[in-house]
């Protein structure tokens, strides 16, 4: 692997499953970063996914129970230890990162275009990339806790019914993605349960934010939908890309009426408030 790339500044996108990531990503894109040749549905690169996953598993830890990885990654020592491994990794998956458009060949003596990657698993692992990117950067994107948890316990439940054929599945139950290696417990199937983990998410992507000041930015999900012109120029001047004349394109796919979708549910509704005090620490309202 080049070691120029060691010394960029890649775009790192972190935040809570269900925030909004994926169209960020599409955002980003649009506007000239690039970020992955191999991202699947949810718009994540295979291969930053797989080495992350990996970086969790080392730690005893899964996407849906990530804070043991938050304290083994908090020893500078190991950090380090799992970088050598992430680097050698990456070394061997670039080429896929890179896909036909051989993004890491193409600057040769130039500067390198302006890339990155998401995966909502950065948020605990980032410990990690920063020793492999020094000089990274972070986009946090936070959504209201309610429309996560629901968003989340929706697609949970489902997959944990199709993996087990269990109409409750067990408190230890942990499933497998066959295709990919991705391991998920039992934890986000009830609305409760996500609430605690965007809690978590949310705390843990704040404090790394925090930590790199000016190399991190925090998008909210309901401005990016209802104020895109003032969010999007925003975006492409942290990543250091043009800014758009004209939003046109990227305008596209953004749904205004995606902001805030819980309050069209009276048990939502009803839930929220009576997570008050959780929603008013990370600025949200029920």
């Amino acid at each position: 692997m080049d070691p120029r790339l060691l010394k960029l500044s890649p775009i790192v996108v972190i935040g809570m499953h269900r925030s909004g990531t994926r169209l960020l990503v599409e955002v980003l894109d649009k506007l000239g970063v690039f970020m992955g040749a191999d991202r699947q549905a949810d718009s994540e690169s295979v291969a930053f996914m797989l080495i992350n996953e990996s970086i969790l598993h080392q730690c005893g830890a899964f996407w849906s129970e990530p804070m043991s990885a938050h304290f083994v990654l908090a020893e500078p020592e190991t950090a380090e230890h799992l970088a050598v491994s992430a680097r050698e990794a990456l070394a061997a998956q670039l080429a896929k990162y890179a896909g036909p458009s051989g993004w890491h060949l193409e600057a040769g003596t130039k500067e390198f275009p302006a890339f990155g990657w998401k995966d909502p698993r950065n948020t605990f692992t980032l410990p990690v990339w920063k020793q492999v990117f020094p000089n990274l950067r972070t986009i946090h994107i936070v959504r209201h806790g309610v429309d996560v948890a629901a968003s989340l316990a929706h697609r949970h439940a489902a997959a944990l019914r199709a993996a087990t054929g269990e109409p409750v599945p067990s408190a230890l139950t942990v499933i497998r993605d066959h295709a990919l290696g991705v391991l998920s417990s039992r934890r986000g199937w009830t609305i409760a349960e996500a609430l605690t983990m965007w809690e978590q998410y949310v705390e843990k992507g704040r404090q790394e934010s925090a930590a790199l000041g000016e190399r991190a930015l925090e998008v909210r999900y309901e401005d990016l939908l209802t104020q895109p012109e003032q969010v999007i120029p925003t975006l492409a001047t942290f990543c250091g890309v043009p800014a758009p004349v004209q939003h046109g394109a990227l305008l596209d796919g953004l749904e205004p009426g995606r902001a805030f979708a819980f309050r069209r549910d009276p048990k939502l509704v009803a839930f929220a408030r009576s997570a008050r005090r959780i929603l008013e620490r990370y600025g949200y309202a029920p």
